[in-house]
């Protein structure tokens, strides 16, 4: 996984659906959100087609299948298998609230799934009700621990901070990540057209929260970061044991300079940036084969630039976060 990529490589993240079994605060509002027609949403072999030309075209080598929720669109494991065979593509993984996870890693596995993020942003059970407005914990744990079963590391928890909770969340997360033997990546509250007073009054800067853990008595050390990854890493001492943590700070600490992501949203459009509102319909204008789709795409990858703001009016799981 860590061998050096080519230069000019990008990752690709593709949402294979708007839907989700969960209602987490700083994705969707409570009552959710204008789901895409499901007559709009590409099919998968139409999906795995585009992932095909982009990796001709953009050099796209890494593939991460998200959602919404991935795991409730049928027919993933095949859809992974497809995308895995596609020449020049090293490494497929998926983003997962792992309430699903259980039932399907082995096979995903099987299929070609390197590995999984599981977003967990607490272990309290109430607290874990709440944010995901009904979501049950143990459902996420059962996922994290099939995965690791079948194979589908190395896997990372994300966890969004939050004001509120963190100096209980953070303590708890890293003893999992310790006695799992996994990385813990810790990701600062964005604001979301959908909720942005509550993700306002909710946010912790990653710094703040690192500084906290030191007060309390624990070791930070910085680990080295891997190429145009979001995250900077640092090794806590926690429990005895050296926890790899990765620091997502992307209000505080922007890191798009380094970024080589592009982004296949639920209804097909090539996105340059998750706080871009401008998307280019690629999907659809392969379907109908028109010429010049080729050259335009490069003209729209070609504009990618860091956003003024880290802010978006869309709900992030119509785009995939």
């Amino acid at each position: 996984m860590d061998q050096p990529r080519a230069a000019g490589a990008a990752t690709l993240r593709v949402s294979v659906t708007d839907r989700c079994n969960l209602r987490c605060a700083y994705c969707m509002p409570e009552a959710g959100v204008p789901l895409v027609p499901r007559g709009e949403i590409p099919r998968l072999a139409e999906l795995a087609e585009a992932v095909r030309w982009l990796a001709a075209r953009f050099s796209v080598d890494r593939v991460k299948v998200t959602g919404g929720e991935p795991l409730v669109r049928g027919g993933l494991p095949a859809f992974v298998s497809a995308v895995a065979a596609i020449p020049g593509i090293r490494e497929v993984s998926m983003t997962t609230n792992g309430t699903r996870l259980a039932g399907l890693a082995r096979e995903l596995a099987a299929a070609g799934l390197a590995r999984v993020n599981v977003s967990l942003d607490t272990l309290d059970p109430e607290r874990f009700r709440e944010l995901t407005r009904g979501g049950r914990v143990e459902e996420a744990l059962e996922g994290v621990d099939a995965a690791l079963d079948a194979g589908l590391t190395p896997l990372k928890l994300n966890s969004v901070l939050r004001r509120s909770s963190f100096r209980d969340d953070v303590p708890a997360l890293l003893s999992l990540a310790s006695e799992k033997g996994v990385e813990v990546r810790f990701i600062e509250l964005m604001q979301t057209g959908t909720e942005a007073g509550w993700a306002i009054a909710e946010r912790v800067t990653g710094a703040a929260v690192r500084e906290w853990l030191v007060s309390e008595g624990a070791r930070v050390a910085p680990l080295p970061d891997r190429p145009n990854a979001p995250a900077r890493r640092a090794a806590i001492d926690w429990n005895g044991r050296s926890v790899a943590t990765g620091w997502i700070d992307p209000v505080s600490h922007a890191f798009c300079g380094d970024c080589d992501r592009l982004r296949l949203d639920a209804r097909g459009r090539l996105r340059r940036c998750l706080m871009d509102d401008h998307a280019f319909p690629l999907v659809d204008l392969l379907r109908r084969g028109e010429a010049g789709v080729a050259a335009a795409a490069a003209l729209y990858v070609g504009g990618k630039r860091p956003p003024d703001e880290m802010t978006i009016g869309s709900a992030m799981a119509s785009i995939g976060g």
